[in-house]
């Protein structure tokens, strides 16, 4: 069996990809939200989790510690969902992995682990600070947006 048919084949790795992706998709949902409440507008088309956080970065709302963990994440996320395929089919230079990697579907599945994790955490940054703007207060914590 293949490496692509032993991911697909592992249900601890699948759920823990699908719920890192979830993740990524509830963060990506709480950035627009608050460009959208810090009045900036973001076309439908052009809110990638990338594109956010750059037009984050350009309209001054991130902290610089923000900058730097969201861009990290993002590479994470892409690296699990845009490159695991182009890897271990040899298409993609090794980077944030290496191809021996992929046969520990464990590692994988913890790695997922820890990005949904992380994720979900920037979140409920997110969040409180989209709470804070929806009730007029000002402020940030300066982890992820600038006070």
């Amino acid at each position: 069996m293949g490496t692509y048919e032993n991911l697909c084949a592992d249900r601890e790795f699948c759920e823990a990809l699908g719920r890192m992706t979830l993740a990524a998709s509830r963060l990506e949902s709480d950035l627009r939200a608050f460009l959208a409440l810090s009045d900036v507008q973001v076309p439908q088309g052009e809110a990638t989790f990338g594109a956010l956080i750059t037009r984050l970065e350009r309209c001054g709302l991130l902290s610089e510690n923000g900058v730097s963990i969201l861009r990290h994440l993002k590479k994470q996320r892409n690296y699990l969902t845009h490159s695991l395929y182009d890897l271990f089919a040899a298409r993609a230079d090794q980077g944030l992995m290496q191809r021996d990697d992929l046969q520990d579907t464990a590692l994988l599945a913890e790695r997922a682990g820890v990005l949904e994790q992380n994720l979900n955490g920037l979140s409920v940054t997110a969040e409180e600070r989209i709470a804070q703007l929806e009730d007029g207060q000002p402020g940030g914590d300066g982890l992820l947006f600038r006070p």
